[in-house]
């Protein structure tokens, strides 16, 4: 421990040689390692100080108990945890107000998704079919210079599908 880190000496030293009532609740807390040295010693030898040391423990032990005896004030915030439980009957009707609001879009958005789902099943088959003639013209060389185009090809229909469907909410709507 460096130097800096002990108290100065006018907060451990009274004027009389006595220790500081400071110094004493360091010494009670365990905390030796921040007075300089001769203070444990003091203790050892003085009765004076060795008193009020015992003092302040015991002062400090019933301090403990008092505050273990009585209930915080009222007036004390406890964890949300313990104050308060989580509304699940309001979520729920928050839950089912949303789904309701949906609803209007979720079937008007539905009447193409049986030709959207079949059109993406047909990129994705024709994705796999060429990655797989790819990956089989070669070795591990040429299954590994697949993969870049197999993913490359795999965005450009992610995005053609995007704009498709942009384009097609653009027209329901007037073109906003």
């Amino acid at each position: 421990m460096q130097n800096d880190d002990k108290l100065s000496p006018d907060l451990v030293w009274q004027a009389d040689g006595h220790l500081t009532e400071i110094a004493l609740t360091v010494l009670g807390d365990g905390e030796e390692a921040l007075l300089p040295e001769g203070a444990s010693a003091h203790v050892a030898r003085c009765a004076t100080c060795s008193s009020e040391l015992g003092r302040a423990a015991l002062l400090s032990l019933r301090a403990g108990e008092l505050l273990r005896a009585h209930p915080a004030p009222s007036g004390a915030r406890e964890p949300a945890a313990l104050r308060d439980p989580l509304p699940i009957p309001a979520i729920a009707v928050a839950l089912a107000l949303s789904t309701l609001g949906a609803a209007p879009s979720l079937v008007a958005g539905a009447g193409g998704l049986r030709e959207r789902l079949a059109a993406l099943w047909h990129a994705c088959s024709v994705v796999v079919r060429t990655g797989c003639a790819v990956a089989g013209s070669g070795a591990l060389s040429g299954w590994l210079t697949a993969l870049p185009w197999l993913s490359a090809a795999l965005l450009v229909i992610v995005g053609v599908g995007v704009a498709w469907t942009r384009e097609k909410q653009l027209s329901l709507h007037g073109g906003m």
